[in-house]
């Protein structure tokens, strides 16, 4: 049973590589000291955000969007 988890998680591991590499953002759903966790990877350094952090952002949305819209040089 191990070497399919091994080649499992090897598989997973190469499908984010190929995400982040094309300019992509992957979100897996992982643990953390037995706590539920969202997982972001990407061009960027890879972050965990858990349950309170994700209600905070939802809650927050229409403010994040306008900040992105105002700041974001990208979609001019």
């Amino acid at each position: 049973m191990g070497d399919i988890e091994n080649k499992d998680e090897k598989i997973r591991e190469l499908e984010e590589e190929i995400a982040r590499l094309k300019g992509q953002v992957v979100v897996t759903e992982e643990e953390f000291r037995g706590h539920p966790v969202l997982r972001f990877t990407g061009v960027f350094r890879p972050f965990t955000l858990g349950l309170s952090k994700c209600r905070a952002i939802l809650k927050s949305l229409e403010t994040i969007k306008s900040f992105v819209e105002k700041y974001d040089k990208d979609n001019i």
